[in-house]
Formats: structure tokens, sequence, C-alpha cells
């Protein structure tokens, strides 16, 4: 009967000292947290009683603050690349902004003559016409930005719609003293996408290699395996291969020059948040100073 009493004695103590370290334990666990919370310590939380459940909560709070670490790092990005934007914004606008002011306050001098007066008025208007399609730009970005901007996605004829886009940029491509090498193919490639956004994308990459363009520039539609793609190609001698993952960021330019009036620098953007949306995929390549640029969407079969 006492060895008995006697057991029961030392496991009932063996079980007092251990949920006093259980007790001690989370009272150390908390107080690592709470100089986590209250940014005393950037430290994981360690534990020094060896208990699977404990070592369980142990490891459930780490990968909490591994997150919270991961979000705090994507905010700071965010928040820099909205300052970054902000900055963008206010060069292009300010810099033909101010071109615009300068020509209408000597027009209103009355100190030119009416033939530079008039030249100096379709200046002006040039740059306000910019000014315009860059708030239109950025307007229509962030509205395609955002979460509840959906588009439907449906069967779509890529070979009507490039060839409708190229006929429509002709004018472009004769001031430019430029021939497109365009390779269609004979039969239809049919993609899953939405038809009014597959065109603007590809708008705003002809568009864009119109700008940049230097020498032969060529257009491709083909299907490879399981997607329909087209390429646009042009020579691109200032462009290196750092720039190819800038490329579709908003307002970059690989020359860094912001004053031409001409590029607001988001019409590769838009198209790639265009083709996020339709989960399609755009990416670019640089070859012998030769830059590709490739889109692709689901390919549907017929």
């Amino acid at each position: 009967m006492n060895f008995i009493i006697m057991i029961l004695m030392i496991f009932y103590l063996l079980l007092l000292a251990r949920l006093i370290f259980m007790k001690v334990e989370i009272r150390n666990i908390t107080n690592q947290l709470d100089d986590y919370n209250n940014l005393k310590s950037n430290k994981k939380i360690d534990i020094k009683l060896f208990d699977s459940d404990i070592e369980k909560l142990a490891a459930s709070i780490n990968k909490h603050i591994d997150i919270n670490i991961q979000n705090k790092a994507k905010q700071k990005q965010t928040e820099y690349g909205i300052r970054q934007s902000i900055a963008n914004i206010s060069h292009d606008l300010r810099t033909p902004l101010t071109s615009v002011v300068g020509y209408i306050e000597m027009i209103k001098s009355k100190k030119l003559s009416c033939k530079k007066q008039d030249e100096y008025i379709n200046i002006a208007l040039k740059r306000a016409y910019f000014l315009k399609e860059l708030l239109n730009d950025f307007f229509e970005l962030s509205i395609i930005e955002s979460p509840e901007y959906n588009l439907k996605v449906e069967h779509v004829n890529l070979n009507n719609i490039l060839c409708e886009v190229i006929t429509s940029l002709y004018d472009n491509f004769t001031v430019k003293d430029i021939t497109p090498k365009i390779n269609l193919p004979s039969k239809d490639i049919i993609a899953a996408a939405n038809k009014a956004a597959s065109k603007r994308v590809i708008q705003n990459l002809i568009t864009n290699m119109l700008k940049h363009a230097q020498g032969e520039v060529s257009i491709t539609l083909k299907q490879d395996n399981n997607f329909a793609v087209i390429i646009t190609s042009n020579l691109a001698e200032n462009l290196k291969d750092r720039d190819l993952n800038l490329l579709f960021n908003r307002f970059y330019k690989a020359d860094d020059s912001r004053s031409n009036g001409s590029n607001t620098g988001l019409g590769l953007s838009i198209a790639k948040s265009l083709m996020d949306k339709m989960n399609g995929l755009i990416y670019a390549k640089l070859d012998k100073n030769i830059l590709y640029i490739f889109c692709k969407w689901k390919l549907i079969k017929s």
C-alpha cells in the first residue's frame, strides 16, 4: 500500500514539475512575442522545453513571423513602387506642362510674328495631346490592375485581329518608311482570349515597336504547341539584357529620356496587365541587338 502511495506521489511530483516547466515555457514564449510585437526584437521564438505540442506551437508562431516579414517586405516594395510612380507621373506631367505654359506665355506676349505664333500654338497643342494621352493611359492602367476588373475569355481569331491592327497602323509605317515583314499562317489561329483586350495588346506592341524601331521589323503569328503566339521583333541597339525584366514596368524607358513628349511609357505595361487578366503570357528576349517580344495565349484547337 505504501509502495503504491509512493509511486503516486512521485507521479504527482513529476506531473507538477512538468506543468510548472510548461507554464514557465509558455511565459517565455509570451515574453518573446511581446518583444517582437513591441518591435524590441526581430528574433524568432526559441524554446527550452522539448515538448512536441510546444514545438508545434513555436513552429506555427515562427511561420507566422516569416509571413509577417514577407508581407512587410512586399509592403515596402509596393510603397516604393507607388512613390516611384508618383515621381514619374509628376516628371512626365511637369515637363510637357511647363512647355505648354511657356509657349502660351510667349504667344500672349504679342511679340511674335503670326507665323511664329502658329508654330508655337501647334507645339503647345502637341504637348497638350501628349498630356491627355498620358492621363488616359494611366487611368486605363489603374482600372485594368484593379481586382474588380475582369475580362470575358472567349474564342478569338488572332489572324483577323492582327490584320486589322496592321492595316489601321499603315500610315504609321509609311511615315517612318518601314515595310514590316509579316508572317501569317494560312490556317486561322483561335485563342482563348478577349477580343478587345487582345486588339489593344497587339496595338500597343506594334506601336511600341514603331516608336523604337531601327531598320527591319517583323510581326509573326504562329502556333507553338498548345499556345497561340504573336512575336514582334526590331533592332534595339541601346537595349541591354538587364533592361528586359523592366520593359513592362510602368514608365520605364531604356534610354532614361523622359522629355521627348512622344512616349508615355505605359503601353507595354498596359499590354502586360491585359495579358495577365486573360491568363496569357508576355515576355521579351534580346538576341544580337534584336528585341523579340512574345505574346502567348492558350490555343483553341479545332
